[in-house]
């Protein structure tokens, strides 16, 4: 065990989340530290007894599912209610005005506040009631974050190549399907600058950081760091409702709970989704507000050598900030690979077990077999085939 599980030990969580999970303790031990070296963190030791060492304890997976369950409702009714008010607060505005969502600022404020009005603070709540497990705070340097950086937005970049074949895959066979389309893209991209800014720069990346990591990750960490890193991935992939910005979440919500168990420090995570964001948002908008895309299409398709020569002569400034945005991604990603290949290679990759332990057998139904897992899972599986067939 290390120093800071033990040291958590002598909080309230451990009374709490022990008598659910740990119920079959063998009898106490003396401290055994003198003899074995091992450190004194003040917690009671229990001990084989034909070994006098000490005794992990039994796992209660009906309270394991329960502790899960708590987890998964507190999500799915954070899903249901921005839903409910969502739709809600569209029907208001029809009846004030029909033209009223044409308005993009609008359209923006109706996605987002009954998400972050309603729907966060009540699984915020729900949330508190279970019990949690903060992270170590461990100090990166400024060089580890910024490769922490480039590594996330590689595999969530990466994530997003991945989807688009998985979507091209489904839409030949579905030529009606959706499954390549990224409807955040497309708003964002047919958007104004300031609202982006605000709602998916500055506004979303805090509060899904709060949600999805710093509520989700505490109250996982307890079951070791796979099943905090996979299951926050999975969560985070399936809320966002569509399998582009599933595949890709999923990635890059995986990651970031691997740098928040390492650091113990959300606002590292918040600074990646911060400026994750601005490079799919923000960017973007800058470059094709810039590129005259549909007219250098037009002449390309025209195949007249000397036009399109023109048009590059005409436009080079706009040519030169467009292969710019596209080296910078190509950098990012060559540069996340690398980073990878050396970290694996040294073997820096740190994942800790986690206190309680659940036996190979009993992962699945333990942490998915569970009411509130299935509703929630239910349900954004649910909206990942309407958005995709609907």
């Amino acid at each position: 065990m290390d120093g800071n599980n033990n040291q958590f030990g002598q909080q309230s969580y451990a009374r709490e989340l022990n008598e659910q999970l740990s119920r079959s303790y063998q009898q106490p031990a003396q401290d055994y530290s003198g003899q074995y070296g091992y450190p004194q963190y003040g917690t009671p030791q229990y001990v084989y007894p034909q070994y006098g060492m000490p005794q992990p304890p039994s796992f209660d997976q009906r309270a394991a599912k329960k502790h899960f369950s708590k987890i998964g409702m507190s999500y799915f009714v954070f899903w249901i209610l921005t839903i409910i008010a969502g739709n809600a607060a569209a029907l208001v505005l029809y009846f004030i005005d029909p033209d009223i969502t044409d308005n993009y600022l609008i359209r923006i404020l109706a996605a987002i506040l009954p998400m972050y009005l309603i729907g966060a603070p009540v699984c915020w709540l729900m949330m508190m009631r279970v019990p949690a497990e903060k992270p170590e705070k461990t100090r990166w340097s400024f060089w580890q974050i910024v490769g922490g950086f480039i590594v996330a937005y590689s595999l969530m970049y990466l994530g997003s190549i991945i989807a688009s074949y998985i979507g091209a895959f489904i839409e030949s066979f579905f030529p009606d399907a959706q499954a390549a389309t990224n409807d955040v893209q497309e708003l964002v991209l047919t958007g104004e600058m300031w609202v982006n800014v605000l709602a998916m720069v500055m506004i979303g990346p805090v509060v899904e950081e709060l949600l999805f990591r710093k509520l989700l990750c505490d109250r996982l960490k307890p079951f070791g760091d796979w099943v905090t890193i996979i299951v926050t991935g999975l969560m985070f992939g399936v809320f966002h409702g569509n399998i582009t910005q599933g595949i890709y979440a999923f990635f890059f919500g995986a990651f970031l709970a691997y740098v928040y168990l390492r650091t113990g420090n959300i606002l590292i995570t918040i600074g990646y989704h911060v400026v994750a964001n601005f490079m799919g948002s923000v960017l973007p908008l800058l470059v094709l507000t810039s590129v005259d895309v549909d007219g250098f299409d037009e002449i390309l398709s025209s195949g007249d050598l000397y036009a399109i020569s023109d048009f590059v002569g005409d436009h080079a400034e706009m040519f030169l900030l467009y292969g710019f945005y596209v080296m910078l991604i190509l950098g990012l990603m060559a540069a996340g690979i690398v980073i990878v290949i050396v970290t694996l290679a040294r073997r820096r990759v740190i994942i800790k077990p986690g206190r309680i332990s659940i036996p190979s057998g009993k992962r699945f139904t333990t942490i998915i077999v569970n009411v509130g897992m299935i509703l929630f899972l239910i349900g954004g599986i649910f909206e990942i085939l309407y958005s995709t067939f609907g």
